[in-house]
């Protein structure tokens, strides 16, 4: 069996067949973009299931395919929480308090791997760490998907927090952190991380580096040409998943409601992003929204009995 079919049973059995009842998903609307919406069980615990099912995916969202396969093949954690306690205190980065933007990371790491089963992490970005020891900046997620169309690189953005919050940060990454200097600086400096990952994800970054290592002596505007000319022959197509993920109370204060209460949310994010341009030029990318009101953020993000019960 392939490291990637062990990887995927691994998920199947802790993460997708234990989420049946706690994340719900709509069919997705497609416009100019594309909005996938999600919801969280209407019960007295639906907040806390969340959160617990995102502190258990810390396992598959803060180490390589290769490290979890073999982790189990060791039989090295007890159970997820001790395997979540682990992969927080040794493996994620020191952050500042419970505002952090961990859970949204985790909760957008964990949707992508639930509904896109072919996604596969393109670079471990929480062991990397850039001039000024944080981690790889700019994508709250690198991922590809390798497929009969193609290749396709996921550069993901995750916010958690009020709505409006959510909405205006999202845009601006979407200005700011996708022009052609900012993808080029990013790539490059994660094509050559290739541990723990999947063996099609080592090729896709090798190729990459081979380029950073031919035009290392070239200026800027040539080693972006470069890469992005490689991007054009080799199909390599860009996706931008952006999570919003935000309180809204509302929508799950009747479960027989919550269909039309999504529904309305989506249009209102819809509505929003309709009337800003984003122009990305040298590319034509696939931008995915992915829509997650929450019934309280707060619980969420608690020490005692949300995402962060057990870590701190």
């Amino acid at each position: 069996m392939s490291l990637q079919q062990q990887y995927r049973d691994l998920f199947d059995k802790e993460i997708i067949q234990k989420s049946k009842g706690i994340i719900f998903s709509f069919c997705p609307i497609k416009n100019c973009y594309q909005f996938n919406p999600y919801a969280h069980a209407v019960s007295g615990s639906g907040v806390e299931e969340l959160a617990e099912l995102m502190r258990h995916n810390l396992l598959f969202y803060a180490f390589g395919e290769e490290e979890v396969v073999r982790f189990y093949k060791e039989d090295m954690f007890e159970s997820l929480e001790n395997a979540a306690k682990y992969a927080y205190k040794q493996r994620l980065p020191k952050r500042a308090n419970i505002t952090d933007g961990l859970p949204s990371e985790a909760l957008l790491d964990l949707l992508v791997q639930m509904y896109n089963p072919n996604a596969y992490k393109l670079a471990m970005r929480t062991i990397f760490r850039q001039d000024d020891n944080n981690e790889i900046k700019g994508y709250d997620l690198t991922y590809f998907t390798k497929d009969q169309t193609g290749i396709a690189l996921w550069l993901g953005q995750a916010k958690l927090g009020e709505k409006d919050y959510c909405k205006s940060s999202i845009s601006k990454d979407l200005l700011t952190k996708y022009t052609k200097e900012y993808l080029a600086k990013q790539i490059y400096f994660i094509c050559d991380k290739r541990v723990e990952i999947t063996d099609d994800a080592k090729d896709i970054l090798a190729a990459i580096n081979r380029i950073n290592v031919i035009m290392i002596d070239q200026d800027e505007p040539h080693r972006i040409a470069a890469l992005l000319e490689h991007f054009q022959k080799s199909n390599i197509k860009i996706r931008i998943p952006c999570l919003l993920a935000y309180g809204e109370s509302s929508v799950y204060s009747d479960a027989k409601e919550v269909f039309n209460k999504i529904q309305t949310e989506v249009e209102s994010i819809r509505q929003y992003y309709a009337k800003h341009s984003y122009s990305f030029g040298y590319i034509t990318p696939e931008i995915i929204f992915y829509v997650f009101p929450i019934e309280s953020v707060e619980r969420l993000r608690d020490k005692d009995r949300g995402f962060y019960a057990g870590l701190c």
